[in-house]
């Protein structure tokens, strides 16, 4: 493996936010993800490019653009345990993670870091992404709902020192779910994960108009069932589907008719803030309290979830420790 390269002059100096984007020979796309980066946050920063190997010049690019730290692996290890093998050597008191195929929306981080350091209780910022290739070009934004009801983000911002806490991105997935992993874990520790009230990234997908969804999904999880894995992991969540359920009993049809297709004349969710997207995550999540358009009305982000305490202290949470102190 070739080692990692000697940090830069500007990754040695006191930074905020060190941000990891993993690559490997798609130097087109790099570039455009580099450019938005450095061209895009305001804030002192480390950008930490991690290389699994390129033969298309990407290694020499890296190496001659001042502002970038390279950390050369030489191969393909994993997202996971590339990702994790750069945080061991990040300095910002903050930071996130990009793919090379994406696009920072100008101020997107500097805004993030602004709602960590006034609400401590905000565990991440999701970054809001919107895909500008394949099959949800039409969609406001993309991010799924996991099986047990959590919001996932797709990019975020965090604490570097909560994000070892929580041991960074689990190493036993192969290729994806490592995202959702991470936002699952952030709630478990007992920290709110919010999402920014705008699109932060562009995700150019640059595998989209050659291989579809579950053809790439298959190509490169190598046999991994990392659904399942997930499933393991996270299992005691389920019992929150109750919870829920309570809750819609209570209320029944009301929270329908006042977010889905037309609402009452009196209701104008568009003020608050609110797209299709968002009115679908507010009904379909678990962990969304459903005032939440009055709770973050006026903020930068919405869309809080947390877990309640009985969760945060049931025995199979894999951070109770950590969510409760101990």
């Amino acid at each position: 493996m070739t080692p990692p390269a000697s940090p830069s002059p500007t990754a040695q100096a006191p930074v905020a936010l060190s941000v990891l984007v993993a690559t490997c020979d798609r130097l087109e796309q790099l570039k455009c993800a580099v450019d938005s980066i450095l061209g895009g946050v305001r804030l002192p920063l480390e950008l930490i490019v991690v290389d699994g190997g390129s033969t298309d010049g990407t290694v020499e690019y890296l190496l001659n653009t001042p502002g970038v730290t390279p950390v050369l692996q030489g191969r393909k290890l994993g997202p996971a345990r590339s990702y994790n093998e750069a945080w061991a050597q990040a300095c910002g008191e903050y930071t996130c993670w990009l793919s090379d195929d994406t696009e920072l929306v100008p101020g997107a981080l500097d805004a993030a870091v602004t709602i960590l350091k006034t609400d401590p209780g905000i565990g991440m910022v999701g970054l809001k992404t919107r895909d500008t290739l394949g099959p949800w070009v039409q969609e406001p934004y993309v991010g799924g709902i996991s099986e047990y009801g959590v919001l996932n983000c797709n990019h975020g911002v965090l604490r570097l020192d909560l994000l070892r806490a929580v041991g960074c991105f689990t190493e036993a997935y192969k290729f994806y779910f490592i995202d959702p992993d991470l936002t699952a874990k952030i709630l478990c520790a007992g920290r709110r994960v919010v999402m920014t009230r705008q699109v932060s990234v562009l995700h150019h997908r640059a595998w989209s108009e050659t291989q579809g969804v579950v053809q790439r999904a298959e190509s490169v999880s190598g046999g991994v069932d990392n659904a399942a894995l997930y499933r393991e992991f996270f299992r005691f969540l389920a019992t929150a589907q109750g919870r829920k359920a309570r809750l819609r009993s209570l209320t029944p049809g009301i929270l329908d008719r006042l977010y889905r297709g037309r609402p009452p004349a009196w209701t104008d969710w568009t003020r608050l803030g609110l797209n299709r997207r968002d009115v679908n995550n507010l009904l379909n999540t678990w962990f969304i309290s459903p005032l939440d358009p009055l709770l973050s009305l006026g903020r930068p982000y919405h869309l809080a979830q947390t877990l309640p305490q009985e969760l945060l202290a049931h025995p199979d949470n894999p951070l109770r420790a950590l969510a409760c102190g101990q």
